[in-house]
């Protein structure tokens, strides 16, 4: 009872804005006083959430995203993205998921993912004839490849709860995200003519008629598509270097995934000393965004974690997990209702917060019907992409709107499709055919 009237009064406060360790060192408290728990818990719970070395790898691999979203390497993945659909209908449209794929392995952050394409992708795509609207909400669909492709910031924390490898967990994300890309393209495909409408300056029609080219003319474009692809290539070497670096690093065991962080940084830095997009001017206030983001990140982590214990001292995961058994024992049922439990939470919580609370809350029934943490892992972070472009609490969508200078509401019409075509297939997938998380670990063996 008093857990239950704890977690509500944490959720009702960060609704209404307070910040989420407050709200959660007030419900904590208010549980102790209510319960009359000692106090003597909550000091060592703070420090024991903190202590974990797998943590180390966030800041590091915070760092590295945030020098290399000023790098300039954004404007080069773009350029490769662009080249490869160029040649597919809505390209530009289709541009967007696979430059963010291409980001997020370098970045590791939806977040970054969405706030360093904006600033590229909205300018060049409205010139060209693109709505606004449309930009705006397939940024922040496609933000949430950031959480997939690896390395991710969430696959870091998923293993510091549930202590599972890091290395799997990269892999594990892989292919859902290749095919979340994917889908993002293929839904562009079909929709995007509503949402683009090129002019010249005249404004005359732009769009060329392609059913009477010549076998000269195709071989003419076909020439100028690899060797505009080869030249966006050739730009984006120092990337494509950097994710050979880490994950050549890691599954050749030469560092482990938390120095690949700080070799990732070090890389990062150098990279845009040689770009000239970083220097005296600016890499202090790098170290400085970094730090303040990764101290809101530690504030809130202990905050967390003694809520947590406090639902694991009063059997809550055991409470689920036996209510959940309780309405049917078969596994495709539970797994509906733990997809729902995913995504409703997704709609109010924060990614970080939502894998530090509801994942030990959730460990019990993956384990009562069979189901792989990994598994669970992936399963979790669709979730989390999913609930950064769903209100109340779309953060993709807040980031993608402020950026656009598009209201929330007016992005709902190109919303739909994205979400219901490009993105709920993706967990439905991930959560029925489990190879497509566990294949690819079990093949390098990170598991068993």
């Amino acid at each position: 009872m008093e857990i239950g009237i704890s977690a509500l009064i944490i959720l009702i406060l960060i609704i209404l804005g307070t910040p989420v360790n407050a709200s959660f060192l007030a419900g904590s408290f208010i549980y102790l006083f209510w319960s009359g728990t000692s106090l003597g818990s909550v000091a060592g719970a703070a420090f024991f959430a903190l202590e974990k070395s797998t943590l180390l790898a966030i800041p590091l691999f915070m760092l590295a995203g945030k020098l290399m979203e000023k790098s300039g390497i954004a404007d080069r993945l773009i350029d490769l993205a662009d080249a490869m659909l160029i040649k597919v209908k809505g390209g530009m449209g289709a541009t967007i998921p696979m430059a963010s794929m291409l980001f997020g392995a370098v970045s590791g952050s939806g977040t970054a993912t969405v706030s360093s394409l904006s600033n590229v992708m909205l300018t060049k795509m409205t010139k060209m004839g693109w709505d606004k609207r449309y930009i705006a909400t397939m940024l922040a669909c496609s933000a949430s490849l950031g959480f997939m492709i690896p390395p991710n910031m969430n696959a870091i924390l998923f293993s510091s709860v549930a202590d599972v490898s890091i290395a799997a967990l990269f892999m594990a994300t892989l292919i859902p995200g290749v095919i979340w890309g994917a889908s993002l393209i293929l839904v562009n495909r079909f929709v995007y003519a509503k949402w683009y409408h090129p002019v010249d300056i005249h404004g005359e029609s732009m769009i060329a008629e392609t059913s009477n080219k010549t076998t000269e003319t195709v071989a003419i474009v076909n020439e100028s598509y690899w060797s505009n692809l080869f030249k966006a290539t050739l730009k984006a070497i120092p990337a494509i270097v950097m994710v050979i670096i880490i994950f050549g690093g890691i599954y050749g065991g030469i560092f482990s995934p938390t120095e690949a962080g700080a070799v990732a940084g070090v890389y990062a830095l150098i990279l845009g000393i040689l770009y000239r997009t970083i220097g005296k001017k600016n890499i202090f206030s790098l170290f400085r965004e970094t730090g303040q983001s990764l101290g809101s990140f530690m504030i809130i982590l202990p905050m967390v974690h003694i809520f947590s214990r406090f639902l694991v001292l009063n059997q809550v995961p055991q409470t689920i997990a036996g209510g959940i058994s309780s309405i049917s024992s078969n596994p495709i049922v539970i797994m509906i209702l733990i997809d729902l439990i995913l995504v409703v939470a997704g709609m109010f919580l924060d990614a970080g917060i939502l894998i530090l609370v509801i994942t030990p809350m959730l460990i019990p029934t993956a384990n009562m019907i069979g189901m792989n943490l990994i598994q669970l892992a992936v399963i979790m972070f669709v979730c989390v992409g999913i609930g950064t472009v769903t209100p109340p609490m779309a953060f993709n969508l807040f980031i993608a709107s402020k950026a656009s200078d598009i209201e929330v509401v007016d992005m709902m019409t190109s919303l739909k499709p994205l979400l219901l075509l490009g993105c709920v297939p993706i967990l439905l997938l991930v959560t029925f055919i489990p190879e497509l998380s566990l294949w690819l670990p079990r093949l390098l063996g990170l598991i068993a």
